[in-house]
């Protein structure tokens, strides 16, 4: 488990150096630099090489070297960790990328704001183009791209502290074509959650629990186990209440075939000395039943059934759904295509498909999924009056809904 935090810690901390460069024009000669991380009193340092369309980083993090290798003509990302000789690939504009780093942050951030040209600086010895995100009367993030680079030498994220990410000790010449090829005798890195997971001890008194159908309400104990069957264009939802002042413990885990598609610890507990909601949104692709096992304490347990739309949607044919004000949109997306299936979502105002600069580019739209059963979810904010979702390619289960998530 310390070697996969370490790995998602080195693509959190240093992908973003490359990202927003995705159309550069790098000399072949490309350069190298200095990078440092500046956040309050933390600070960390490491390299960066930069040749064509290819980007390596070097980093050390928690006493672990990696190299984060990125291909803007392929959109891929190679994350390397060198003490386990393993390598991951991931998709350039990966959500992990997306919501860790500031670089890539300021991307996606400004689909949400208004970016604003700041005139011209020189950082480092470099004559540098500034831009800034605006929202409402704040700036919120900040990038200086060096014009003779083509390539952003400085970003900070105006919180507090600040956060600034710098190349520095700019070395421009050539780089060596090794610095973005994966080491001989490295392995590739399989995420332990697509791995079969062995039942628990307690799954073997789930043949002989009760299945019961929402909307119910029924009151459980340590070691007791329901079962609900999953139901097409239904989401589960259940409020957990202890019914005492010590704590209690439970879980809504989804089976296939008699196995959790999950270790159970992966799943939220409910309720812990309190009132906790769970939104379950799994497909009939994706699981046969949920279960609800109590670990410890009592509850009394509410359930219902919330309305989703769910659709098999093939290349070249599309699924709507319309939107209500304010409400978070979910959306799962299944491959059902033995190959790769893509998708792109859009939105609209009484029928007119809004503009790029209120619901970003295409490439932050797009959803690919490699492999059969893959799946992409996620809770997305609301934009006009309707959210379509086209399938360019292959074949997907689309599974969407609004709700409050503040409301049972």
């Amino acid at each position: 488990m310390k070697n996969h935090i370490s790995i998602r810690s080195l693509l959190g901390v240093m992908i973003a150096l490359v990202m927003s460069v995705s159309c550069s024009k790098v000399s072949t000669a490309g350069f190298s630099a200095d990078v440092t991380e500046r956040q309050g009193d933390n600070t960390e340092s490491g390299k960066i090489y930069v040749k064509g369309s290819s980007y390596c980083l070097e980093k050390v993090v928690s006493e672990e070297q990696g190299f984060v290798i990125v291909d803007t003509e392929a959109q891929k990302t190679v994350v390397i960790n060198m003490a386990t000789r393993e390598y991951r690939e991931s998709a350039i504009d990966d959500i992990m990328s997306i919501m860790n780093n500031p670089i890539q942050g300021y991307l996606y951030t400004a689909t949400m704001g208004e970016v604003k040209t700041a005139g011209v600086e020189t950082i480092n010895g470099y004559e540098c183009d500034k831009s800034t995100i605006i929202m409402g009367d704040t700036d919120v993030m900040s990038q200086w791209v060096a014009k003779s680079l083509d390539f952003p030498i400085r970003i900070v994220g105006h919180s507090s502290p600040e956060r600034v990410f710098e190349l520095t000790n700019i070395v421009e010449g050539s780089v060596d074509d090794s610095k973005f090829e994966i080491p001989e005798g490295f392995t590739k890195w399989i995420d332990p959650a697509t791995l079969p997971v062995e039942p628990p001890a307690w799954a073997e008194g789930i043949p002989t629990a009760p299945v019961m159908i929402p909307p119910f309400q029924h009151d459980m104990s340590a070691g007791d186990i329901i079962r609900i069957k999953v139901e097409p264009g239904k989401s589960l939802v259940l409020k957990g209440v202890s019914k005492t002042d010590t704590k209690a413990t439970a879980r809504v885990i989804p089976f296939k075939d008699g196995r959790p598609l999950k270790e159970d610890t992966w799943y939220n507990s409910f309720p812990q000395e309190g009132t906790i909601c769970v939104r379950a949104h799994e497909t009939t692709v994706e699981t046969d039943e949920f279960i609800v096992y109590v670990y410890e304490g009592d509850i009394a347990l509410t359930t219902k059934w919330q309305e989703m739309l769910e659709k098999t949607v093939a290349e070249g044919e599309e699924i709507r759904l319309p939107l209500t004000i304010w409400e978070k949109i979910e959306t799962r997306l299944v491959n059902l295509s033995d190959g790769e299936s893509e998708a792109i979502f859009s939105y609209f105002e009484e029928g007119t498909e809004l503009s790029e600069g209120i619901i970003s580019p295409p490439k932050w739209r797009t959803v690919i999924l490699k492999e059969k059963s893959e799946v992409h979810y996620g809770s997305r904010s609301y934009y006009g009056d309707e959210i379509v979702f086209s399938v360019k390619k292959g074949k997907m289960l689309i599974k969407l809904g609004q709700f409050d998530p503040f409301e049972f």
